[in-house]
């Protein structure tokens, strides 16, 4: 059996010495953990200090470009509004226009190929104008190539003659719009 000791004393001794490592290491430990703690928080102060820091240099960041987007659009709006008009008028000049010139002079240069030289050219700039031009050629073959080319546009022959050794044909005809 087992002996349940007990101390019936009216005053407990206490041993001083065990009672005073014993609060000296409770006091130890809480010196430690309250040293821990506030190491831990002026941590957690310096980043939040530093958070707040950027976040603030990031709200400045972002009202400094939310101004410069809103100054970029108000431009934006200022040049449409400049460009309207002079851009209306290049867009009607656009859509009115019926023919090119320089593909009709293409044209020409395509039709004419070797052997033949224009000589004179008028054309009206005015669209389904007629094209008048005096064409040279060293051989007759040559001038006949020229008509069998332009007899789809009202080819008209005014004249023709031998002058030197050269085939000289005053001609007109007409080439169509480009758009209908």
């Amino acid at each position: 059996m087992k002996k349940i000791p007990y101390n019936l004393a009216r005053e407990r001794k206490i041993d001083g010495r065990r009672f005073a490592r014993t609060l000296g290491v409770l006091l130890l430990a809480l010196a430690a953990f309250n040293a821990v703690t506030v190491f831990n928080l002026t941590r957690l102060q310096r980043r939040d200090r530093a958070e707040q820091t950027d976040s603030r240099s990031a709200v400045r960041l972002l009202k400094t470009l939310k101004e410069q987007t809103r100054s970029q659009q108000e431009q934006i709006v200022l040049m449409k509004k400049a460009w309207e008009r002079p851009l209306a008028a290049a867009n009607s000049l656009i859509e009115r226009k019926r023919f090119s010139f320089v593909a009709r002079l293409d044209f020409l240069e395509r039709a004419c190929g070797s052997g033949t030289l224009v000589r004179q050219l008028s054309i009206v700039n005015a669209p389904a104008a007629r094209v008048q031009m005096t064409v040279s050629a060293l051989a007759q073959n040559r001038l006949l190539q020229l008509y069998k080319k332009l007899l789809p546009y009202e080819l008209a022959i005014a004249n023709e003659n031998q002058i030197a050794g050269d085939y000289l044909a005053r001609v007109s005809f007409r080439i169509p719009d480009e758009k209908k």
